[in-house]
């Protein structure tokens, strides 16, 4: 049986599979670039370890020691500092006219560490709200002691020059962040 003359077409049907070949080129280009402009990119780490876990019997003699042991808290929020520890009643620091009042958090600080010099935690509870240069700065005066400080060590230039020089006059080097 003879087919009729219009099924029998020689003609190719067009492709209707999606062509990808432009779009890996595309993303190959752009890759070049991403990568080329992470390098420039700044990126920023806060030094602030977890809380340690005791593992050895020395240790947990040592996290058991009530006289090395000091709780701070440094809670931050819009309105300015509120400082808790277990040794002291809790001080709060408003923000003034000039910002947020740093050199108040460091003197009251300073007071906390010489009742137990050998404490060396922190603890800062920051809002969301909380702008990051606020938290730096909160970090900043509460790690060393400013040259002003009772119990800050003048150290000649030969112990300044080596990383032993960072065990001094530190106040509470061990900040970690919670709340987050």
């Amino acid at each position: 049986m003879a087919t009729k003359p219009s099924s029998r077409t020689h003609r190719s049907r067009p492709d209707d599979s999606l062509n990808l070949t432009p779009l890996i080129d595309m993303i190959t280009c752009l890759m070049f670039f991403l990568l080329m402009f992470a390098s420039i990119l700044p990126v920023v780490m806060i030094d602030a370890p977890l809380p340690k876990v005791a593992s050895t019997a020395e240790e947990v003699k040592q996290a058991k020691n009530d006289e090395a042991k000091m709780e701070v808290v440094v809670s931050i929020n819009s309105k300015g500092f509120s400082v808790k520890s277990d040794i002291s009643s809790e001080k709060s620091f408003p923000v003034g006219p000039k910002g947020f009042p740093y050199d108040d958090l460091h003197k009251f600080l300073v007071i906390l560490k010489s009742k137990r010099p050998t404490a060396r935690e922190l603890t800062l509870i920051p809002t969301d709200d909380i702008l990051y240069e606020v938290l730096i700065g909160v970090m900043d005066a509460s790690r060393e002691l400013y040259k002003e400080d009772p119990g800050y060590q003048a150290l000649s230039p030969e112990i300044a020059k080596k990383p032993e020089s960072q065990q001094f006059n530190r106040l509470f080097p061990d900040v970690s962040i919670g709340g987050v």
